[in-house]
């Protein structure tokens, strides 16, 4: 079925699934919610999340571009207690080698979020490798679904699994007790999903927003000299003269945006960097 102004294709009973999670948060009770959406790196998860995400903006009337997809935590912490009904998109999945110190660190700074903004009425997307990394609270108590991205046959893309609430809990309880990831056995409903973005944000600059997020995952802490070293010649290369900027991005490997977002770099660290990029 063709859905919102996009033209894309959703499956129909996961647009029936989007539609009560919508009425959701503009109903008299106004709740926010949570879905996740969980599968293996490159199987298409972060393409149908952002199909999910801008069904959900269009049904209900409100915006969705790049500027309501986040990798850094912090910024979207910051996004979400200073605004009230948006749809926000978590994708967790591009940090993915940074799994022991999300545990450690991030997830409890989920948590608190999500405690402190239930009269937000935000939609929440969160992007993960695999729903068993989170926690009771988020998998259980606050994520309303899950939806489970696979490759059929193992080469076969474009496939979903829906689960509602309870389907997702019992998943999640069953793999605490087995250690065993069955999927297969849960499952709400099954799908297939369209490839591509479709024109709901533009490639560049969210291939830009991630890049910018993987190179400075560690902003906000304390940085060892490497990392010093590192993010000053991120700064310098930003500040090339006489160079093209989409060659130099080419020459090192990352997009052309993520030059031009390095220029930032002394705003996110000035104790380092200094309002002009010299060390202070």
């Amino acid at each position: 079925m063709k859905v919102t102004d996009k033209q894309y294709s959703m499956d129909k009973n996961l647009i029936r699934k989007l539609d009560l999670i919508c009425d959701r948060c503009t109903g008299e009770k106004r709740f926010d919610n949570l879905i996740i959406g969980d599968g293996n790196e490159g199987y298409g998860k972060t393409t149908l999340m952002l199909q999910c995400a801008y069904y959900c903006a269009w049904k209900t009337g409100r915006k969705f571009g790049i500027e309501n997809v986040f990798f850094d935590i912090d910024e979207m912490i910051k996004f979400a207690q200073t605004t009230e009904e948006q749809i926000i998109d978590w994708d967790e999945a591009a940090l993915a080698a940074l799994a022991n110190e999300w545990q450690n660190k991030h997830q409890k700074k989920l948590i608190k979020l999500m405690m402190i903004s239930r009269k937000k009425r935000h939609i929440w997307i969160f992007n993960i490798p695999k729903i068993f990394k989170l926690n009771e609270y988020l998998t259980v108590d606050r994520a309303i679904a899950l939806v489970h991205v696979y490759a059929k046959n193992e080469n076969e893309l474009g496939m979903f699994a829906y689960y509602k609430k309870k389907s997702k809990d019992e998943l999640f309880y069953d793999w605490r007790k087995t250690k065993k990831r069955n999927y297969k056995k849960y499952y709400t409903f099954r799908g297939r999903f369209s490839k591509g973005f479709h024109g709901i944000i533009d490639d560049d600059e969210y291939e830009a927003k991630k890049d910018f997020a993987i190179m400075n995952m560690d902003g906000g802490e304390a940085l060892n000299k490497r990392e010093e070293k590192l993010i000053k010649l991120q700064y310098n290369i930003s500040q090339l003269k006489g160079i093209n900027k989409e060659d130099l991005a080419k020459q090192i490997g990352v997009n052309v945006k993520t030059i031009f977002n390095w220029q930032d770099l002394p705003s996110k660290y000035p104790d380092f960097l200094g309002k002009d990029g010299n060390r202070q």
